[in-house]
């Protein structure tokens, strides 16, 4: 058990800490008598400290994975194992059952009140008595800690499967060589498989042997996996019992691994490591890292707030939320700071609960943030700069907030313009990948179980999914299990055939994950933070980004220990709901400790130092080449769009990535403005023709005389 000893020596603070916190009895009313009767701080605070310390208060929290290795290796499983307990904030505990000494060592570790699962390879049973560990499994109050068997071969004694199952399995019955599996069915068992419950996963490893057994209410096959001819196998199977629960994983031969050289494979990735995650999510609960809640968002780029924006209808749209429930978020674009129409301005203001406003470059061109030869980090800084300066003026103005959040035009840029946003307090980013542009893409498969990532410039970056492709609904379920925001984003063209495109996607997210939060991307990165509870009734949280809006859930007032990897020298402040808090400070390291009534919520802000002014930025649109640029998005976005040949003409455009020659034409503006100035002089002449023609009078065919 580890003990935190950080501030208990501290003057009073450690007394309204037991007083407040602990449910210790004597030590706590002891604590009372000696803060009324003593005014000798430090002395009070070391006696308690003392107190505290010899008493044995559990100031651990339950995190400990037992892992029993026998002698023979299994490296993908290990890879796996490592990777899952640190994906949820786990300690891992290896035991090598060989000397014998070590099953002591680990029998001791498993009666662990921080003990939260155990897991094990079958040929380390023979070394084990199972008596001995299901009594170390056993807990006086709730159920005992489950414990998972993987490497069920068909070699091995089948009276230790049957003892270590308490003879709910037979023997791991040899598969025909011919086997070849197509996909994983998830099962429809409640706090296992959750939003996954029966779907179907792509098969990416066959077992070995297949697991005898007749299902009833307690043995049960959360995984199975299955041939397009129908024979299937067991890929994970669940005992219980009153006083325990045994798992069991037949040995898994891997089918394909070209996967692994894809940046994008989600469900091929969560496949081939499901019983372990199905396993340790269940065992883990809320001592796992998790967020504090489901969140979605759709994000509309480049509207801003004229009605109609193309086929962006406000007041339509907004009936569609109401009825569907979701949340459309604009990506603002500040070149269009003083543009917006009253009437939607009212629309926003009145509803923000729908409508929320976010930042998308500055001028929305190629050249802003992106390749440092076209544009350097120096530049691009004064881009940022400017694009907030409007973006106050357009708060002004309009009266509307927005969140400093960044959506970057054009495609993500590189860390080092990840590094220059986290310095001006932007919240994050939210783009279809969430890996600068000079950055290869992680090979851990576990980068991709979640959405977002703090990896490159300790900067909060999170991937949506484009609506206008068809989003993967198997990603969505497998996002949603795992606890992760879901983000879309379209343009206006989303709603060329109605105003409705997007209430299907709404509806399915609130049928899966009914609880699931609609709301800004601001307000999803507040809430991007990782918690998870402590045995001790105090809550662990790791801070993504720069804010936080921490929620104490308990019902009884609760110690948040708070940690932010950071350079603590860029910091200029961190408040709490606007007062300045302390906290400690180390080299890449920022932590402090909250004390949160129950159901409350604290605001933190940690603010860096910068250099922003806004009242002495250039907030003008000088240039004729950004006037043409913005003219010419318009009349895509508001014109072009309306009519079936311009929409072919413009979805054709970007499907055969076209618009990567928009660089050029940017660097060279007058030779796309004079190509538009030709089409619409010919338009304008076409449309004076007709309407001549129609109001020239029509001559009567002449009179025939008989």
């Amino acid at each position: 058990m580890r003990y935190m000893t950080t501030g208990i020596l501290r003057p009073f603070p450690v007394i309204e800490l037991l007083i407040r916190v602990g449910e210790w009895g004597g030590i706590a009313r002891l604590a009372r008598a000696l803060s009324k009767v003593s005014r000798v701080g430090v002395r009070v605070s070391l006696l308690i400290g003392a107190l505290y310390f010899f008493a044995g208060l559990p100031t651990c929290y339950a995190s400990d994975v037992v892992y029993v290795r026998g002698k023979l290796q299994h490296p993908a499983e290990d890879a796996t194992i490592r990777r899952l307990v640190d994906f949820y904030g786990l300690t891992l505990y290896t035991v090598d059952v060989d000397p014998q000494d070590a099953v002591n060592r680990a029998i001791s570790r498993m009666k662990s009140p921080a003990t939260l699962a155990v897991i094990t390879s079958q040929d380390a049973l023979s070394e084990l008595d199972r008596r001995q560990v299901q009594e170390a499994l056993r807990r006086p109050k709730g159920p005992g800690i489950p414990i998972l068997v993987f490497g069920v071969a068909t070699q091995k004694d089948a009276n230790e499967l049957k003892n270590w199952s308490s003879g709910a399995l037979g023997e791991c019955a040899p598969l025909t060589r011919d086997f070849r599996p197509k996909v994983l069915e998830v099962g429809r068992i409640g706090e296992l498989s959750r939003t996954l419950a029966g779907l179907v996963l792509p098969a990416v490893a066959s077992p070995t042997c297949n697991l005898q057994f007749r299902p009833t209410s307690e043995i049960q096959a959360p995984l199975i996996t299955r041939e397009d001819g129908g024979a299937n196998a067991a890929v994970l199977v669940r005992v219980r019992s009153k006083t325990a629960e045994t798992f069991f994983v037949p040995q898994m031969e891997p089918l394909d691994l070209s996967r692994r050289d894809e940046s994008r494979s989600l469900p091929e990735e969560f496949s081939s490591m499901a019983p372990f995650i199905l396993f340790l999510s269940y065992a883990a609960g809320d001592f796992g890292w998790h967020m504090d809640g489901s969140y979605a968002n759709l994000t509309i780029d480049d509207a801003w707030l004229t009605q109609p924006y193309g086929h962006v209808n406000y007041p339509a749209l907004l009936n569609e939320m109401e009825k569907h429930n979701f949340h459309m978020t604009i990506a603002f674009i500040p070149w269009n700071f003083d543009r917006s129409e009253p009437k939607v301005v009212t629309l926003f203001r009145t509803h923000p609960e729908r409508f929320s406003i976010t930042v998308h470059g500055n001028n929305h061109d190629h050249m802003e943030f992106g390749d440092y030869a076209v544009n350097p980090l120096q530049d691009q800084l004064a881009d940022l700069k400017q694009g907030l300066a409007r973006m106050e003026r357009f708060r002004v103005l309009t009266g509307l907030p927005y969140d400093r959040f960044i959506v970057f035009p054009h495609g993500i840029p590189p860390e080092e313009t990840f590094a220059m946003f986290k310095r001006y307090n932007f919240l994050g980013t939210a783009n279809l990948a969430d890996v600068p542009s000079d950055v290869t893409f992680p090979t851990d498969p576990a980068f991709l179980l979640r959405p977002y990532t703090t990896a490159f410039a300790n900067f909060l970056s999170l991937s949506r999914y484009p609506v206008q492709a068809q989003v993967p609904r198997l990603e969505l379920a497998i996002q949603s299990f795992l606890g992760n925001p879901l983000l879309f984003y379209g343009h206006e063209d989303l709603f060329v055939e109605g105003i409705g495109a997007f209430n299907a996607y709404a509806d399915h997210v609130n049928e899966i994950q009914p609880n699931t939060q609609w709301t800004s991307l601001g307000e999803i990165a507040r809430h991007s933070y990782l918690v998870r509870r402590r045995e001790d009734g105090a809550f662990d949280v790791r801070m993504l980004a720069n804010e936080m809006d921490l929620r104490n859930p308990a019902d009884r007032d609760a110690v948040f220990y708070i940690t932010r990897e950071e350079d603590s020298s860029a910091i200029h402040s961190l408040t709490s709901d606007g007062a300045p808090v302390a906290f400690e400070r180390s080299k890449n390291m920022v932590a402090l400790r909250l004390l949160i009534p129950a159901h409350q919520v604290r605001k933190l802000r940690l603010s860096y130092q910068n250099d922003l002014d806004p009242s002495r930025e250039d907030i003008g649109k000088s240039g004729v080449r950004l006037y043409a640029l913005r003219w010419i998005s318009d009349f895509r976005d508001m014109y072009l769009s309306k009519f079936s040949l311009g929409r072919v003409i413009k979805r054709y455009y970007y499907r055969q990535g076209w618009d990567s020659i928009e660089l050029h034409l940017e660097q060279e503006w007058w030779v796309y403005l004079c190509i538009v100035l030709v089409f619409a002089g010919l338009w304008y002449r076409l449309r004076r023709a007709r309407e001549q023609a129609a109001r020239k009078p029509s001559k009567s065919p002449p009179c025939e005389h008989v």
